[in-house]
């Protein structure tokens, strides 16, 4: 009985993907004004940014898959392999240190990507063989008869939303990527954004396919020398997009046609929205280098630096609810008169206004 293609890699033509160019030219100028502006911000600015960056990427990749990493250890991890000097706690781990030496190799790394370091990525990601209680080939691509599923839902109520090629296939299928991957002459951003679904569509590995797919388009991405691959975080956008990414993904692995434009559109995006968010992270490291220059002789005590660090280090957002006093009392450990004469002293100073009335009072910054 003829059984209908259901999986885009079941066509013959896979991987001839075929899509319609999008316009890149918006992606182009935000890459521009992201060059520019980190041209424009002290050295210290830098570092914090691509810290931030890098942290939030680390943390956004990993909670994607549903897992999760503290946040304290990959900043220590980062602090360490990066060698930056900051005070520590000294809390990395195994975990955390391998995911960000396979971010930083993934940026920074131009060598050709190939099958030995894809590998090396993936041992060193799963050194310890197992994802969650099932054990998986580490290092290794998956030879496994049964098929390659990916669901989602209750037992018994689940729902099939990918079924991969036979594992006697990837290794070919690999060959295929590399040589692609290496020697297209296709445009470098639309070969990052293929990339990564092509990975995907392959699931090479028994798990860490979603991962390894965003490090490859970060290495692309890096490659074009744009600017600096460390200032903007594709998988923290993704991370907060995640189900819109998996609907894309739903709907372009049953794409028997090849036709691979609503990931493409979609992508394009998605990269304008993660350099967006970078771009605003400057605006409010500006803002807040003038806000500390326009108050550099004004005293404070130490309760006060502390509220207006916490304040300053969340823009562009802004603290939920506001400052009050209970807010003040609990960040300080000081007492309600302490906390109500501090605040009242800094709307004085010009460096935080009140708002509201009687228990509804709330104090913002002054920029």
């Amino acid at each position: 009985m003829y059984q209908e293609k259901k999986w885009i890699w079941e066509s013959k033509d896979f991987p001839y993907f075929i899509y319609e160019k999008v316009n890149l030219e918006k992606v182009y100028y935000k890459f521009g004004q992201l060059e520019m502006l980190g041209k424009f911000i002290s050295q210290d600015d830098v570092i914090s940014l691509e810290l931030d960056r890098l942290l939030n990427e680390a943390l956004s990749t990993s909670a994607i898959e549903g897992e999760v990493l503290q946040r304290s250890s990959v900043r220590s991890s980062i602090n360490k392999i990066l060698k930056l000097g900051l005070e520590d706690d000294y809390s990395y781990t195994r975990e955390s240190d391998a995911l960000v030496e396979v971010l930083l190799d993934a940026k920074t790394n131009k060598a050709p990507l190939d099958k030995k370091r894809i590998l090396l990525w993936h041992k060193a990601l799963f050194g310890h063989r197992t994802s969650g209680l099932k054990e998986i080939k580490v290092g290794k691509f998956r030879d496994d008869l049964e098929p390659m599923q990916i669901v989602s839902g209750a037992w018994n109520r689940e729902k099939v939303h990918y079924v991969a090629p036979p594992s006697q296939d990837v290794e070919h299928l690999m060959d295929d990527f590399f040589l692609w991957l290496n020697n297209s002459e296709t445009n470098a951003i639309y070969k990052a954004i293929i990339a990564h679904l092509y990975f995907v569509l392959i699931h090479p590995f028994d798990d860490g396919n979603g991962r390894i797919a965003r490090a490859v388009t970060d290495y692309l991405l890096a490659k074009t020398a744009l600017t600096n691959a460390n200032f903007y975080s594709i998988s923290t956008t993704i991370y907060r997009k995640r189900k819109e990414y998996y609907e894309v993904l739903d709907s372009v692995c049953r794409a028997i046609n090849q036709d691979i434009t609503l990931w493409v559109e979609w992508f394009v995006l998605l990269l304008e929205e993660s350099i967006d968010e970078t771009l605003s992270k400057i605006e409010s490291v500006q803002k807040k280098a003038k806000f500390w220059e326009k108050h550099r002789s004004t005293k404070l005590n130490e309760r006060q630096k502390k509220v207006l660090l916490k304040m300053l280090n969340l823009l562009p957002n802004l603290f939920e609810g506001g400052m009050q006093v209970k807010k003040y009392m609990s960040i300080t450990k000081c007492s309600r008169i302490t906390a109500s004469r501090d605040l009242s002293d800094l709307v004085q100073k010009g460096m935080m206004q009140s708002n509201g009335k009687g228990r509804g009072v709330y104090y913002s910054l002054l920029m």
